[in-house]
């Protein structure tokens, strides 16, 4: 009977102790480290400053090319695909259209002569360009007008001037020469053709010039006896072509500076008065030299 006390206080005991043990858990943490070779940070393409760009499709077995200029430094990225979208833009958009202010110096054989060797002249334009065949290459055309600062009146009979003598209108009248007035208006419309060089863009073309003149001659009016007793107001008009040399140099994004010559040819002033006109046939030269300030839209 003791003996079955003993155990089951024993048993008891047991429960006991072993009850109160408890097991652990370990928990393992692990950091995962990601390592890259290269680090790459985009930057959108209209966010960058970049002056000019310049896409070659690459020789046979070379990847075509991106080259990239960028204040005055060039960058060249190879590109794997190149693909050429065509799309066509309005006429419009794919004119740069510009004005001019210009002073110079004029000198043509009209005023010579009467030894006047210069006028000087104030001058604007527009004119309006287009790139063809290469992003430096252009052509443009526009109008542009001159005006002599002083107008010079001719008034010289007795000198040896290829104007001095009779003329014939095409009603048969006759005319005797007694001055004429340098009316300093003239109207140029010029073909150029551009080429950019960075910051500089020489320029060659022809042009077509209409110079005024206002002449007096003398003339019957009509009363018997008939005679010269009449002096008669005549519109001078001289038609020439030439060619010219430009050289710009850009100043600022829209502003840039330039020296023109010019060179022109007529062969004749053609004098009308109402119903009445004549010409008189002689070569005439005229110089042009000046410089401009343009402003690009």
């Amino acid at each position: 009977m003791l003996q079955n006390k003993f155990l089951l206080l024993f048993s008891l005991l047991s429960c006991l102790i072993f009850s109160q043990e408890k097991k652990v858990d370990t928990i393992y943490v692990y950091e995962e480290v990601i390592v890259h070779d290269t680090v790459f940070v985009e930057k959108p393409l209209d966010k960058l400053k970049i002056d000019k760009i310049i896409v070659a499709k690459g020789e046979k077995g070379k990847k075509p090319q991106a080259m990239l200029f960028q204040n005055f430094k060039k960058t060249i990225i190879l590109i794997d695909t190149l693909e050429i979208a065509k799309s066509k833009k309005p006429f419009i958009s794919q004119l740069q259209f510009g004005s001019k202010f210009y002073i110079g110096l004029n000198s043509n054989d009209v005023l010579k002569e009467f030894n006047v060797k210069n006028q000087l002249g104030l001058g604007v334009g527009l004119f309006v360009k287009k790139t063809l065949f290469h992003p430096n290459f252009s052509i443009g055309t526009g109008f542009e007008i001159y005006v002599a600062l002083n107008t010079a009146k001719l008034d010289n009979t007795n000198s040896d001037s290829f104007l001095n003598g009779f003329y014939f209108t095409d009603v048969g009248s006759p005319r005797l020469f007694k001055s004429i007035t340098a009316k300093g208006f003239q109207f140029q419309i010029p073909l150029q053709f551009y080429w950019k060089i960075k910051k500089i863009t020489p320029s060659i073309g022809v042009f077509g010039n209409l110079a005024n003149y206002e002449s007096t001659f003398l003339g019957s009016s009509g009363s018997l006896p008939l005679s010269l007793n009449e002096t008669q107001t005549f519109d001078a008009k001289m038609f020439a072509v030439g060619y010219l040399f430009q050289l710009d140099y850009e100043v600022h994004k829209k502003w840039s500076v330039g020296i023109n010559f010019s060179y022109a040819n007529a062969k004749s002033i053609v004098f009308r008065r109402k119903n009445e006109t004549f010409a008189i046939d002689e070569k005439l030269n005229q110089n042009i030299f000046g410089t401009f300030l343009s402003y690009h839209f």
